[in-house]
């Protein structure tokens, strides 16, 4: 057995099992010794005979009796620890017995060693005797794990005792080792003191004080009594530092319910998280970890939402209160009923038929009611105590007012903040949240409120509002610098939009379109460029060396069959790999690489989901090994360039290819295309006399054994050349049984009753161009007019397969209106009549989330309309030969003769109705030049066209404005705004 590591392993030694009392004998006497260089315990063997004979007596075994006091534990005792320094004193008499201790354990007690007074214990046979056999040196490696390394050590203590435990222990090891004496703490003391001279006084005993003996740090570990497992250590604090943080713990609910109020000095105040505290009147802000809704009363003024808009910017880009929304949920009051079904998530309510408040209070008394209400404190120099300031108090602030060096709290009300500079003393930072909640305390708060710390440069948006000037933390700083020489200019001064240039507009495109560029080489309309020496271009071929194409499944691709190349579905996405060569004067140009040039399309249906879409996009990258370049195509949006790879055959049918189509016998298609290598085939929706265009060609498949070839009145000639083109290569496809189909060609106007038969319903009325003798030899022009950068711009929507020379029909889709961002504004020549298209207000984004449009962005809007109608006066105005029609339709509300424009039609759903029909432009632009309206038509949502919504009042006339304010147009102008505001409130004209 080891001992080493001082007084607690000599006491794990002696409660040992080993050490156990036994019952001593005289034919069994035995003694321990300790090694004097490395502190081994060395027990003799008892001889079997003498195990023998005691257990004949029955020495060995003593029998348990619980009456029986327990044995006493004794154990062998060190000598006197100042024996050789006694003994010129005589101060103490030396122990007996050979057992000794005098190297470490010796020199570190000052003693002798341990001795055998006589009185030993003899040892248990029974647990002595595993202790006895002499184990030889293992042949196992050490381990090279320190883990391991450390269990595997003997003189470290594996073992935690309690306190109490300790002490005992520690109590009877002074007693018994270090004499009765020591037993006390005075005792230690006198230990602990510093020797006298080391020559005593003749005739006198030299105490133990007089002798130089434990160490002080010995000493009061010895004395030591706390209880070391009920002690808990905090990490980098005191536990006095820890209770002041404690005393300072901050307060922020996870659901905030902030109201914007206010006009000159907007006030973003926290309320109630409650659905009493809402108002028709005011705007507001609820912050939720998840979620962030902007609520606008619908009495609420323009700067309230505007103001409410920027907070929620500030908040979804720093993410501030913790609120991890990307963006956030605008209700409108006067959207209807799901306001409560929105709030009922996060707002207590005490009822659900609870309406909101419709209590109005004046916004300029709030401010100075919040302002007056404000306190602010500075921390004192001793950094203890707050001490209230007058000039921070009682008025909105500056920012400049905070200095970085100081410590403030400013109290709110229900919000307390303090914010600490960043140059602030550090020791006055610990008492600064103690100091500042006291002050929190010191009022009766609600449980809503928030009490926080504000470190300099991290201030979020609802406590900047609370300072008048704070720049906006979303704000890019920009460093201008000027140059010194440059002359000076003119202050920039703003001026109203004006309309387009209309002479401008009618300037007419380049005759081709801007070709597909590949690989930094334009292949123009996939058969190359020619060479125009005039603009310095010299032209070059493009020849189509070999097409594959795979279709799109549901988990990869697959290849499509040869046979059926060209052949598309709307419902389908499929890949196709262009492989061409660039020739320059009938030679292979060789570039970098000399290789064959290749190009991947991945084509998407018009009816593909948008995770089918997604598909095709990714299974493009992996059927490209040769990483080529990749384009992406929208049915009925392809390039000439792609066309041509068909060659004229491409046909794109209604949905997936394995769908049934043993009931669809008859099928009705539209051709389109300005060559005929670049036709294509669509089929369309309804089989319906509706769905005929005057200006274009269709096919009818009836059945298996038929095709009609129908012809429009208009139809120019190379669309009848390609329809019919079309139609022989559709009758040439492989079918699975029967003949190829007859094509027949049928001209509008004289069609047979069989031919009336394939369409559903048979012969209607369609709108048609049989009685107009006036031809279209042009195609149609669109443009788009929106604002961009204080300036009201125009747009063309260019057709990508015009061709030189080429009247297009049909060059422009539906989608092209109502895939642009609403409401949109267009106009669109058609030749004989000049069109104004409007778009609609979106109440949902397409993911489904609620919008709302704001009375600013109302007035805009009629701005950019009122330019777009007189934009397309000026238009219609620079053709004085045709002197077309100048019509204004909106968006769900097209006339016929507009959706024959397209190609086809189709009617949304999703578009709000109650709109006017086409309407004259004349009377569109009369409206903006109206100066006077009734009560009841301002009062209407939203007002007429041309009023401005902030000076509704004004356009009523002299004698009905006295009769409801009771005072002249004058008068109310003299009055202070609150009081015109709330007049005009008063009358719904606000």
């Amino acid at each position: 057995m080891l001992v080493t590591g001082g007084v607690g392993s000599l006491i794990r030694l002696f409660d040992s099992p080993s050490c156990r009392p036994c019952t001593p004998t005289d034919t069994d006497h035995k003694t321990f010794s300790f090694s004097t260089t490395i502190g081994k315990v060395k027990i003799p063997d008892f001889d079997k005979e003498t195990e023998r004979k005691q257990r004949e007596v029955g020495k060995l075994n003593v029998e348990k009796d619980d009456a029986a006091p327990k044995p006493v534990k004794k154990v062998g005792k060190l000598s006197n620890p100042f024996e050789k320094q006694g003994q010129s004193a005589g101060s103490a008499p030396a122990r007996k017995g050979p057992g000794k201790i005098s190297s470490r354990f010796g020199n570190k007690f000052g003693g002798s060693g341990l001795q055998n007074d006589g009185g030993s214990e003899i040892l248990k046979s029974s647990m002595t005797e595993s202790r006895r056999a002499v184990r030889g040196p293992s042949r196992r490696a050490p381990s090279s794990n320190p883990v391991k390394n450390l269990e595997s050590r003997k003189d470290v203590s594996k073992d935690y005792r309690a306190a109490s435990e300790m002490k005992e222990m520690t109590d009877d090891f002074i007693k018994d080792y270090l004499g009765p004496g020591l037993s006390k703490a005075a005792d230690l003391d006198r230990i602990a003191s510093p020797r006298p001279s080391p020559t005593p006084a003749a005739g006198k005993k030299n105490s133990l004080t007089n002798n130089k003996g434990f160490a002080n740090e010995a000493v009061d570990a010895l004395r030591a009594t706390e209880d070391y497992t009920k002690i808990k250590l905090n990490k980098g604090h005191t536990q006095k530092a820890v209770k002041e943080v404690a005393g300072g713990k901050e307060q922020l609910q996870e659901t905030l319910l902030v109201q914007i109020k206010g006009k000159q000095s907007m006030q973003t105040r926290l309320v109630a998280p409650h659905f009493s505290s809402l108002n028709s009147y005011e705007c507001f802000l609820l912050i939720t970890p998840k979620t962030l809704f902007q609520f606008n009363g619908k009495h609420a003024s323009v700067l309230k939402k505007s103001k409410g808009t920027e907070l929620v910017t500030a908040i979804t880009m720093a993410k501030e209160f913790k609120c991890m929304a990307d963006k956030a949920t605008v209700l409108e009051q006067v959207r209807g009923s799901y306001l409560l079904r929105q709030f009922n998530k996060h707002l207590q309510i005490n009822n659900e038929n609870e309406q909101v408040s419709e209590k109005q209070t004046d916004d300029e008394e709030y401010e100075k009611e919040q302002n007056s209400a404000n306190v602010g404190y500075v921390l004192d120099e001793e950094g203890k105590n707050f001490t209230m300031v007058p000039e921070l108090s009682g008025k909105r602030l500056k920012q400049s007012r905070l200095k970085d060096s100081n410590i403030y709290c400013f109290d709110y009300g229900v919000e307390v903040y303090v914010w600490i500079g960043r140059a602030a003393d550090r020791s006055a930072r610990k008492n600064a949240m103690i100091a500042g909640r006291q002050i929190w305390d010191s009022k009766q708060r609600p449980s809503w409120g928030i009490f926080q710390r504000i470190a300099g440069g991290l201030e979020h948006s609802l406590f900047r509002e609370k300072f008048k000037d704070w720049p906006d933390a979303n704000a890019v700083n920009v460093l201008t610098v000027k140059n010194p020489c440059a002359p000076k200019k003119d202050k920039i001064t703003f001026v109203d939009m004006e309309p387009c240039d209309g002479e401008q507009m009618r300037t007419p495109l380049p005759e081709n379109p801007p070709g597909l560029v590949l690989e930094m080489t334009d292949v123009g309309r996939g058969l190359g460029l020619p060479t125009d020496l005039s603009q310095d271009i010299f032209g070059h071929d493009v020849e189509t060396t070999s097409v594959e194409m795979w279709r799109i499944t549901d988990s990869s691709y697959e290849e499509y069959p040869q046979e059926l190349y060209g052949q598309f579905y709307s419902g389908e996405s499929f890949i196709i790999r262009w492989a061409y060569r660039v020739m320059q004067g009938g030679k292979k140009q060789d570039h970098d690489t000399g290789r064959d040039r290749a190009a991947f399309f991945f084509w998407q249906g018009a009816d593909c989901t948008i995770k089918e879409k997604g598909k095709s996009a990714f299974l493009t990258v992996r059927v490209d090994s040769e990483r080529a370049p990749q384009v992406q195509l929208d049915q009925s949006t392809e390039p000439p360039a792609f066309l041509q790879i068909f060659n004229g055959s491409m046909v794109t049918y209604k949905g997936k290819i394995s769908d049934d189509r043993s009931d669809k016998r008859r099928r009705l298609f539209l051709y389109r295309g300005e060559t005929e290598k670049e036709g294509s085939l669509t089929e369309l929706d309804e089989i319906s006399c509706t769905s005929l265009r005057s200006r274009g060609s269709f096919i009818i498949q009836d059945g298996e054994s038929l095709l009609y070839v129908w012809h429009g009145c208009k139809s120019r000639a190379h669309t009848v050349a390609g329809a019919f083109r079309a139609a022989n290569t559709l009758a040439d496809q492989p079918r699975s049984e029967g003949e190829r189909p007859a094509v027949v060609e049928v001209q509008e106007g004289s069609e047979s009753k069989e031919f009336w038969k394939c369409f559903v319903g048979g012969k209607i009325s369609y709108f048609n161009l049989m009685d107009d003798e006036r031809k279209y030899a042009k195609s149609l022009r669109l443009f788009n007019l929106y604002e961009d950068k204080k300036q009201f711009v125009y747009k063309e929507i260019e057709y990508s397969c015009r061709y030189p020379k080429v009247a297009a029909p049909y060059p422009f889709l539906q989608s092209d209106l109502y895939s642009a961002e609403q409401p949109a504004l267009f106009i669109l020549d058609a030749l004989y009549t000049v069109y104004v298209w409007v778009g609609w207000w979106p109440s949902h984004t397409p993911d489904g989330e609620v919008l709302a449009h704001t009375g600013s962005a109302e007035t805009d809007f009629v701005e950019r309309y009122k330019l777009t109608l007189q934009t397309a006066l000026a238009y219609s105005e620079l053709d004085t030969k045709e002197k077309p029609d100048m019509v204004v339709v909106n968006a769900g509300a097209e006339p016929t003769e507009f959706k024959c424009l397209f190609p086809w039609w189709k009617d949304q759903e999703d578009i709000p109705g109650g709109k006017p029909g086409p309407t004259p432009l004349d009377e569109e632009l009369k409206k903006f030049l109206q100066t006077e309206f009734t009560l009841k038509e301002l009062q209407a949502k939203p007002p007429p066209i041309g009023c401005d919504p902030l000076r509704l009042e004004q356009y009523l006339s002299n004698t009905e404005f006295k009769a409801i304010f009771k005072m002249s147009k004058k008068e109310f102008l003299n009055l202070q705004a609150w009081k015109q505001r709330k007049l005009k409130q008063q009358h719904d004209l606000f």
